[in-house]
């Protein structure tokens, strides 16, 4: 689990997340979309298909951005919004975060690791 921020314009939330090198996009709750005003008339509908073979509803919206470790970068992830008796995970997955991320497991040592990959140099923004 890691925290990174989601920001849209002049709004930014903070989002813990889990990293999650099974997910092809990563994936937030639907709150944090709304938390950043944007209007689900005006998100792009797609499908996601999860562990579990299920498909779920999704939006994507133009323009937003993610931060990690004060390094920004476009989302390219989605929204969902799921039943209430449905565990909420945010994911970061392969199509944003793990192209700019060395991502390392070792379940041997119990260790954990993120490192900028040295095809994205590493662009400071301030914290808002």
């Amino acid at each position: 689990m890691v925290e990174v921020v989601l920001r849209h314009g002049d709004r930014h939330v903070r989002v813990v997340a889990l990293v999650d090198s099974g997910a092809d996009v990563s994936l937030f709750n639907m709150s944090y979309a709304l938390d950043l005003g944007l209007d689900t008339a005006d998100g792009q509908r797609t499908r996601a298909v999860g562990a579990g073979g299920a498909a779920v509803d999704c939006l994507s919206w133009a323009g937003l951005e993610l931060e990690f470790e004060q390094d920004r970068f476009p989302f390219a992830g989605r929204f969902v919004d799921l039943p209430a008796s449905t565990p909420r995970m945010n994911l970061l997955g392969r199509r944003d975060f793990f192209q700019r991320y060395i991502v390392q497991f070792w379940d041997a040592a119990d260790l954990f690791g993120i490192d900028l990959s040295p095809d994205f140099p590493r662009t400071s923004q301030p914290l808002g």
